[in-house]
């Protein structure tokens, strides 16, 4: 999207080009000289006027974090040329050469859309000029003017009085009502930059695309702050909730995903504590862009698709300030289950600067199931204090050049006096896990007695929109994660011989730099091109303590003794090459394809296993490479109704840490072993339609994928491990979405997933089901919402998981996965000058296990934890 001007709108009248000062003479002129044509001579002249004028086809205005903005629908947006002026307190813009075609004629208004604005107008001023009008309620609103491929755009920022309270916008009278639901479309046009690494209208891209928006994750976040679980619960392809902080079990697509905060990498290869998803709080995140399917635009481990986290972006105004207090509470048993949370964001814009600036504060305490149980997950996020703090500060260098820092460091920490009791896993039959409290005066000395998880991301962005005609974008960033992996277990007995715990990290280090060139002046063909670097140095070791004071201790004293190599620290470098074509061959007919090369070096030491018996593994370097393609197409049938097909590949390197730190038997060097560290090249199909009406938004799509190579899991009963199972392997399923505003006020809708999937195990041509930890049952989620009173809003939500049993009748598994339902409420009031928010999960109390529970519960009863019960949150948001 290129910026038009940055200007005010008083200062934007002073500078207007010659030409058109000499059309707006010739307007004036030209009645005078019409009085001597004939009826016949006028009717002509404006007919060709009219044929020759550009078309704008749509009005749509925005919700933004200034303000909003106002866009005129045309693909030949940069011919658009406004002549601005102020009357009182209104803003008009003439744009001449331009003819309104807006739905039954009719003109576009819009009244009270935010706080400061009172109305905006846009309407045929003669036969020949569209005229914008936007009044302010106090002041002319300020105004930026940029263009896209598809709209020009009015970005207006109120000047808001103190004593203003921000209001719902008004019905639009002749364009679709802006959604605040999970949906393939907005009604707005909606500008996306994960799918093409540049923005693009998501109407444009042949691929399936989610947008959460900021209003939504806030919604979702008053019943749980776990990212996965919002995404669970918004985005098609995407498994039902599992409520642990790491997101073993949760995939997108049966395959793997590749988190991005900002368009950093949050996966490192070493996965054994994969918390890709708990590195930042909600209450950062302006929005999230989810991209399913394999996806290697953006580098390795997107065979399942791309989950893009776009941090809180500066406010265009002087200065704003929100602030959020609640707490929430188990309504099954409140016995230690009161937690809270705080935050707090500035943001604002001082002439060339902007900035953000936010803290945040979350605690939780026990988490009780439907019975009032106290619920023992190994990996949950009950107990834990995260904190949060972003930190964003831009400066325009020049109308088309920014640089942008960004920081943002999350913590969690977990100190719990419970751990699921190991004794239920010798009673016959399924069994609950069941919490066990730990004896009085429980220590570790030396380590984190609980989980605990850092995230440090540094990130530097220079954009340059016109350097020799084309748009560059450079980023370097650095990033930091580490984990600590709990209450230390007595492996005596075992292969380490030990009482241990562990943990370990990543440290990555790299940069991107595209370049993104127009073939042509109306930019209807161009090339995305550019090359990616990161280099990541991970590591895991066994802390070793003391089993005589532990046993003399009566198991509560745990003091390291020593350390012990678990996963040998190790480099993995890669280095990506990539081109896109873009190719808008008309109106109505889009089409791209693009390849990248990737080049992955991998080098570690020599090192001794932790495991009995000990034993010596040579190190060494290894190179590894491939080429990636992608195609699609996307066809407008109509200006609502459009179909897209495609062919993308995507790669995933399998976790070296799993295969270093228990090598089979007989393997001396780890890296000759070709099959075990091989990389992963998944092929993928989709087709897909989308539609998009006054009132109603919906979706359409099927994917099919294969790979010579999988990644799945299977547990070994004989070692209680998890195993990699590289075999071929292929998935396939249908999603849809839909979104409907049946009158003023409501919305309703939901999104269905069904997925299946295979693998050929032993090689020999018989495919069997993959496990339900891969492949998740149906999953259909529904909402109703309604604006009750001005001020009051309500909404119902629902998640229906169902049954699947072929994994057990193919003896894949031990049990059949069983459905379940649970509906959740969640509400918001004005009350002065903020909003008071609550949610319930779980509002009827359903007794429930998640798919991850039932998956492990035939062989590991002490995973099988319940979902949670009734759980109350409430909350107060202020912005001043």
């Amino acid at each position: 999207m290129r910026r038009v001007s940055g200007m005010k709108s008083w200062q934007q009248k002073e500078i207007i080009s010659a030409s058109l000062v000499f059309s707006c003479i010739s307007l004036l002129v030209q009645p005078a000289v019409a009085e001597t044509r004939s009826h016949h001579d006028i009717s002509s002249t404006q007919l060709m006027a009219q044929q020759s004028a550009v078309k704008v086809t749509g009005v749509k205005v925005n919700s933004t974090d200034k303000g909003i903005e106002v866009l005129l629908q045309t693909p030949q947006a940069e011919a658009l040329q406004p002549v601005t002026k102020t009357e009182a307190n209104s803003y008009i813009a003439d744009i001449p050469n331009t003819v309104l075609e807006l739905p039954e004629g009719k003109d576009f208004s819009v009244n009270n859309p935010v706080a400061g604005i009172v109305s905006v107008n846009v309407t045929q001023a003669d036969a020949n000029t569209i005229r914008v009008t936007v009044t302010g309620e106090s002041q002319v609103p300020t105004v930026e003017l940029f263009d896209s491929d598809e709209s020009l755009i009015f970005s207006f920022t109120p000047v808001v009085s103190t004593t203003q309270t921000p209001t719902q916008p008004e019905q639009p009278t002749s364009e679709e009502t802006p959604d605040a639901t999970t949906s393939e479309s907005d009604s707005s046009i909606e500008l996306v930059v994960t799918a093409t690494r540049t923005e693009e209208d998501i109407q444009n891209v042949p691929r399936s695309v989610t947008v959460i928006t900021r209003e939504q994750i806030e919604d979702q976040a008053r019943l749980s702050t776990n990212l996965a679980d919002i995404l669970a619960k918004t985005v098609p392809g995407f498994g039902s909730p599992i409520s642990r902080t790491d997101t073993f079990g949760q995939n997108l697509r049966g395959r793997n995903i590749s988190v991005l905060i900002d368009g950093v990498p949050q996966n490192g290869n070493l996965q054994s504590f994969s918390a890709q998803l708990t590195t930042i709080d909600p209450s950062a995140i302006e929005r999230i862009e989810v991209v399913r399917g394999p996806n290697a635009i953006y580098g390795g481990q997107a065979t399942g698709g791309v989950v893009n986290i776009i941090t809180k972006r500066p406010s265009g105004q002087k200065l704003t300030s929100t602030t959020n207090i609640g707490l929430d509470t188990s309504l099954t048993r409140s016995e230690d289950s009161f937690g809270y949370n705080l935050s707090h964001q500035i943001a604002g814009t001082e002439g060339k600067f902007d900035y953000t600036v936010g803290f945040s504060l979350v605690t939780t305490a026990g988490f009780y199931d439907a019975e009032g149980d106290r619920i023992a997950n190994f990996a949950g996020d009950d107990d834990s204090t995260k904190i949060n703090a972003l930190a964003k500060i831009g400066v325009e260098l020049s109308p088309e050049q920014r640089l942008q820092f960004t920081f943002n460091h999350f913590n969690q920490q977990q100190n719990s006096d419970f751990i699921s009791d190991p004794a239920v896993d010798d009673i016959p039959g399924i069994q609950k896990s069941r919490a066990l409290k730990l004896p009085e005066g429980t220590t570790v000395i030396g380590a984190d007695q609980g989980i605990s998880i850092t995230n440090t991301l540094l990130s530097l962005n220079y954009n340059n929109d016109n350097i020799f005609g084309s748009k560059l974008q450079a980023q370097a960033y650095y990033r930091n994660y580490n984990f600590a992996g709990g209450i230390p277990d007595d492996n005596r007995g075992g292969s380490l011989r030990a009482i241990t715990d562990s943990e370990g990290g990543t440290e990555q280090l790299g940069g991107r730099l595209q370049v993104e060139t127009p073939f042509n002046s109306q930019k209807t063909v161009s090339l995305l091109w550019g090359v990616d670097y990161q280099n990541e140095r991970s590591s895991q070791k066994f802390n070793i303590f003391d089993p005589g004071e532990f046993d003399a201790s009566g198991g509560r004293i745990f003091r390291k003794i020593e350390e012990r190599v678990f996963v040998p620290e190790y480099d993995f470098r890669e280095l990506g090459v990539f081109g896109q074509l873009q190719w808008e061959v008309s109106d109505n007919l889009r089409l791209s394809g693009g390849l990248r090369y990737v080049n992955i070096g991998v080098s570690l030491d020599d090192y001794i296993t932790a495991d009995f018996p000990r034993r010596n593994m040579q190190g060494g370097d290894r190179s590894l490479d491939s080429t990636v393609f992608n195609a699609g197409i996307v066809y407008k049938f109509t200006p609502e109704v459009s179909v897209f097909a495609s062919f993308s590949q995507g790669f995933s390197v399998p976790d070296l840490g799993r295969v270093f730190r228990r090598p089979p038997a007989g393997v001396v060097n780890i890296l000759n072993s070709l099959q075990l560290t091989e990389p992963q090249k998944v092929d993928n199909y989709e087709i897909g339609i989308r539609g998009q009406w006054d009132n109603v938004q919906a979706s359409l799509s099927g994917f099919y994928n294969y790979s010579d190579l999988g990644s799945a899991f299977n547990f070994n009963r004989s070692t209680d491990f998890l195993e990699t199972v590289r075999a071929p392997q292929k998935v396939y399923g249908i999603e849809a979405a839909v979104d409907v505003q049946p009158t003023e006020g409501w919305r309703v809708g939901g999104t269905a997933t069904w997925i299946e999937g295979e693998n050929d195990a032993n090689n020999d041509g018989q495919y069997l089901a993959l496990n339900s930890i891969t492949v998740p049952p149906l999953k259909l989620t529904a909402y109703v919402e309604n604006q009750t009173l001005k001020g009051w809003r309500n909404r119902l939500q629902l998640l229906y998981s169902g049954d699947r049993d072929r994994a057990f009748e193919d003896g894949v598994e031990d049990g059949k996965i069983s459905s379940f339902v649970t509906v959740d409420y969640i509400s918001s009031i004005k009350i002065g000058q903020g909003e008071l928010q609550i949610g319930i999960q779980n509002l009827f109390n359903n007794q429930y296990f998640p798919v991850y529970s039932q998956y492990f519960a035939p062989f590991f009863d002490s995973a099988n934890y319940a979902g949670q019960g009734r759980t109350l949150s409430v909350g107060y948001r202020i912005i001043w």
